[in-house]
């Protein structure tokens, strides 16, 4: 299995969220108003890095000429070979890989089906936001 398309989904679902949220006005309820900035710029660099992890995953190879540090039986044993031209991502079990993928997918999950339930917060001055309840209202 090739785990670099599932890297290059797990990165452009996170800039798709930080896009989403900020379309949607409910970005300064996830992170403090002077973050803003830095996290709209991170969606730039996770789609940089969801095209490269993409490229890796087009240009995929087969493991022609295995090396000793891998472990595996190699056709070309008196031949040294540069360790840098090919990949060297070995698979991990499947629930292994589940519980991993598992880790991201979830703030995925809550980001964009759970509502930001903004009627619930409000921002102060300070831009933090805190709970609002109507039962200790000040006069």
């Amino acid at each position: 299995m090739n785990h670099n398309w599932i890297r290059a989904g797990f990165l452009a679902a996170f800039a798709f969220l930080i896009i989403y949220l900020d379309r949607l006005g409910q970005l300064p309820l996830y992170i403090a108003p002077r973050m803003e900035l830095y996290v709209k710029l991170s969606a730039i660099v996770l789609n940089a890095a969801a095209v490269h992890q993409a490229f890796l995953a087009l240009s995929h190879r087969p493991h022609a000429a295995d090396c000793d540090e891998c472990g595996h039986d190699s056709p070309h044993k008196h031949h040294h070979h540069d360790h840098h031209d090919h990949d060297h991502d070995h698979s991990m079990s499947p629930l292994k890989s589940i519980l991993v993928y598992g880790l991201f997918l979830l703030p995925l999950l809550l980001g964009f089906l759970l509502p930001a339930a903004a009627q619930e917060h409000e921002v102060n001055s300070s831009g933090i936001p805190h709970l609002h309840s109507g039962s200790h209202e000040v006069k």
